[in-house]
């Protein structure tokens, strides 16, 4: 009964591999938007006053 997961260890450390990939890029993208400080324009291209937090 247990010899038909024979080999699944692999698929686990792969899921977890892309797991870990995709969290990173999650916390990566976060910080770099936390780090960015991007100007509004109205209709007419200028700055609208933001709130900053």
């Amino acid at each position: 009964m247990t010899e038909g997961k024979k080999g699944g260890g692999r698929y686990l450390v792969m899921f977890g591999l892309i797991g870990l990939l995709f969290i990173t890029i999650l916390v990566v993208a976060y910080r770099l938007t936390k780090q960015a400080n991007p100007v509004m324009l109205d209709d007419q291209g200028k700055p609208q006053p933001t709130q900053h937090s």
